[in-house]
């Protein structure tokens, strides 16, 4: 169903008929569903041991075991849900085993969550079940646990490892020696190997049921837990991997001297830092730093190089890391020269679903070798992995960029199951409710295709192929247009009342993921260097929209208050007391409005919003240093440090009316 459908019954928007089936679920039933799936859910992930325990004498038979952990209490769901529940497991005793229940199951769940996500229409925390957890420990525990399956995950790594080993050596010995005496007790042998490594498999998995299942829910289903929960346990996972890749030092500069007296150490410094040219900060950030890979986790030494070819005096506590990952992201995403991201009608980015055609098009059209072609077309694709890296740089070191993303590209950031450099999109699942996001004009009339109540063929006259523009010269906007098969003979088979439906999933899964796969797929994998995709799959797209920028919520001042930092003659000495002209600051700041609040707020640190678990976790602290006694003199900042250098003004009103003008004019940035 689309989400016209859903929602209306069975009246589409169009106020005719839908050509598929009404939704007979009310909104209260699906509310009672969810309730019983997701008891049935978390009995099947967090007493998992227990149940494959008891299921192993019983030769596979789940529903006795499960039945007896089942349990609802009364004041989640309807006394009879819990019976109903055991006839769902009886009626299953005889031709479902416990996984293959859990995994339906999960599925719907995420479905059904999935679509609340996009359009809110289950009750608030209707989804959490905090109930069932002793949330007092509950992120130390889930720290322990992220430590077991990581123990687990090396071993499974070695298996693996020898499994391609093992497969490689089989196939050079079917070549080399097909016929040699012994050969078949060697086969054997790599048989029985091959058994014992898939019962250790086996067993690593009912042992991370029992050590991990925590961690089992926040990988399956997270939002049984609380966002800000989840934010808690990312930013452990993170401190944790931090911790381990720089030996225990977060400080960047207690690192570099920790490494200066290692072996290799010149090398490992220099690869680490770069001049990086104001106005270039993307492309000179890549050819510095791509081949660092996941070592770009490590801290990194950057030198500002202005227009006149002299460097920048900057000390780096993390001011000018900030201040180097905010200006590439501004440069790369926002730069209309490339068009590496595009913007839909919100002006949410998406990675550009032609650039790849249009790079190809011009090699052709250059004449470019075929060498020379795929050469191009492959740093093409490093700088989008190299984007993703950034991004992931970003949430690695908390730092809030002003960048929103379009949600159906977010959800493939939760979804990708991938590893390493070569992520999968296999998760993601286009539909035609995605489109919405792409395209209104497109969504709109595949809907109006969807729900024709006339002959389809005669009055649309549509064909399984599909018309792609390709920008040939960005200067002037030209461009061209190539028409592409959506199946085989594509052009030749008609769009009927019959196969609508299928025309539409098609149509959808090239727009949402056949015609942008390299250039997100590339993207993807950069991230999944800096952040596991395991820690990403704990959050839906506007969840990571968050941890990107920022929330939402209006700005407390009460917080950034508690928060700030106070330099020069601001200092709050022995006495506790503010100084008047800060006593001014916060009177005005309470005064504005909240959208002028995040105008400071942007002026300050570059991005309107605050860190989800406040400005208690902004790095650096927010800061206000004064700048001298003349009151002619506009604010200023230093958006690297989140400093605001602030005149010592008199009066409230002076104070608000250069703050003011300053937020909005856009000055600010000051060496001074």
């Amino acid at each position: 169903m689309d989400d016209e459908e859903f929602f209306a019954g069975s009246k589409s928007s169009f106020g005719v008929p839908t050509g598929s089936r009404p939704n007979a679920l009310t909104l209260n039933d699906l509310q009672n569903l969810t309730t019983f799936l997701k008891n049935l859910g978390f009995t099947m992930y967090f007493h998992g041991a227990d149940i494959t325990a008891e299921d192993q004498p019983r030769d596979r038979d789940t529903t006795g075991s499960l039945a007896s952990y089942f349990n609802v209490s009364s004041s989640a769901s309807p006394r009879s849900m819990e019976s109903e529940a055991s006839k769902v497991l009886a009626a299953a005793e005889a031709s479902i085993n416990i996984d293959h229940l859990k995994g339906l199951t999960t599925g719907l769940l995420r479905m059904i969550y999935e679509r609340d996500s996009r359009r809110k229409f289950l009750p608030k925390d209707h989804w959490l079940m905090t109930s069932q957890f002793n949330m007092e420990g509950f992120i130390s525990a889930v720290v322990e646990e992220e430590e077991s399956r990581s123990r687990v995950q090396e071993e499974e790594d070695e298996d693996q490892d020898n499994d391609h080993e093992n497969d490689n050596t089989q196939d050079l010995d079917n070549i080399m020696m097909p016929s040699l005496v012994g050969t078949g007790r060697t086969q054997r042998q790599r048989e029985t190997d091959r058994l014992q490594r898939q019962q250790r498999k086996a067993s690593r998995k009912r042992y991370l049921q029992q050590v991990a299942p925590r961690l089992e829910i926040l990988q399956n289903l997270p939002f049984f837990i609380p966002f800000t929960t989840r934010v808690q346990i990312f930013r452990e996972f993170v401190h944790i991997d931090m911790m381990k890749r720089r030996r225990g030092y977060a400080d960047p500069e207690t690192w570099r001297m920790m490494i200066m007296h290692g072996p290799g150490t010149e090398d490992t410094i220099e690869r680490h830092r770069a001049d990086i040219r104001r106005g270039q900060e993307a492309r000179d950030a890549f050819h510095a730093f791509y081949g660092l890979g996941e070592g770009l986790k490590e801290p990194i030494q950057i030198t500002f190089v202005n227009q006149f070819g002299e460097a920048e005096a900057g000390i780096d506590g993390g001011g000018v890391t900030k201040e180097f990952l905010t200006s590439v992201t501004s440069e790369a995403f926002k730069s209309d020269t490339e068009a590496l991201f595009v913007e839909n009608d919100q002006h949410l980015l998406y990675p550009n679903p032609a650039k790849v055609d249009e790079i190809q098009d011009y090699c052709r059209s250059s004449r470019m070798s075929n060498e020379d072609s795929r050469s191009t077309v492959t740093q093409l694709l490093q700088y989008y992995e190299f984007l993703g890296r950034i991004i992931g740089k970003c949430l690695y070191e908390g730092i809030l960029v002003d960048i929103n993303f379009a949600p159906f590209f977010l959800l493939k950031w939760s979804l990708t199951g991938g590893k390493g450099s070569a992520p999968s999109e296999s998760g993601y699942r286009a539909n035609i409710n995605d489109l919405r996001d792409l395209d209104e004009a497109l969504y709109q009339g595949l809907l109006q295709l969807k729900n024709y109540p006339g002959d389809v063929e005669q009055d649309f006259g549509l064909t399984f192929s599909v018309t792609d523009t390709i920008t040939t010269d960005p200067k002037t906007g030209s461009s061209k247009t190539v028409t592409r098969d959506l199946k085989p003979d594509g052009a030749n088979t008609p769009v009927t009342n019959s196969n609508r439906l299928v025309y539409i999933s098609y149509m959808a899964r090239h727009r949402l993921q056949n015609q942008p796969f390299r250039q997100t797929n590339a993207f993807l994998g950069g991230l999944s260097t800096m952040i596991q995709p395991s820690w990403l799959s704990m959050f839906n797209q506007s969840e990571l929209q968050t941890l990107v920028s920022g929330t939402s919520s209006s700005i407390s001042i009460s917080d950034l208050r508690a928060n700030t930092a106070y330099g020069g003659l601001y200092v709050i000495g022995n006495d506790g007391l503010e100084h008047p002209t800060v006593l001014l600051f916060w009177r005005v700041m309470e005064s504005l409005s909240d959208e002028d609040r995040r105008k400071v707020v942007k002026f300050v640190t570059s991005t309107p919003r605050a860190p989800l678990l406040g400005f208690g976790a902004l790095v650096p602290r927010f800061s206000i240093r004064d700048s001298g006694e003349d009151e002619g003199r506009l604010p200023t900042t230093s958006t690297c440090v989140n400093l605001l250098k602030l005149p010592r003004y008199k009066t409230l009103q002076v104070l608000r009316e250069k703050l003011l003008y300053a937020v909005n004019s856009g000055a600010g940035f000051d060496l001074s």
